[in-house]
């Protein structure tokens, strides 16, 4: 049975995400902060999924885990698989100093920023439409 209340809510908290991070890169903040509220707003958009569905809300962070699940219910159009291994790297790499750390440059966090806005476009049209 669908839970358009508890999906609602997840979906709050990525527009939220989203919406941080276009103000954050209009004023030039730091990119990879900016990349890790990307990150959480495509996989908060994702799990408002699972949240309609009734399912239980998985315990990750990998977007291609989630995006496999939601492709079930969501015919993605301008959603690349590639784009989303790119921004799930940035929540993995971009959170803390080590080898693995990397600021993403300004054409990257712009690619990724309308990665984010499709999904949630899509993820939001079908909570509605359901």
């Amino acid at each position: 049975m669908p839970n358009k209340k508890l999906a609602s809510e997840w979906f709050e908290f990525a527009v939220r995400d989203i919406e941080t991070a276009i103000l954050l890169n209009r004023e030039n903040h730091y990119t990879d902060v900016i990349a890790v509220d990307i990150q959480q707003a495509i996989e908060k958009a994702m799990k408002a999924i699972y949240a309609f569905n009734g399912e239980k809300i998985p315990r990750t962070h990998s977007l291609d885990v989630l995006f496999n699940y939601v492709s079930g219910y969501i015919d993605w159009k301008d959603v690349e698989i590639k784009d989303l291994i790119m921004v799930n790297d940035y929540y993995q790499t971009e959170r803390y100093p080590g080898p693995k750390y990397f600021m993403p440059d300004r054409d990257e966090i712009k690619l990724a920023i309308q990665v984010a806005k499709t999904i949630l476009d899509q993820v939001n049209k079908h909570i509605i439409s359901s």
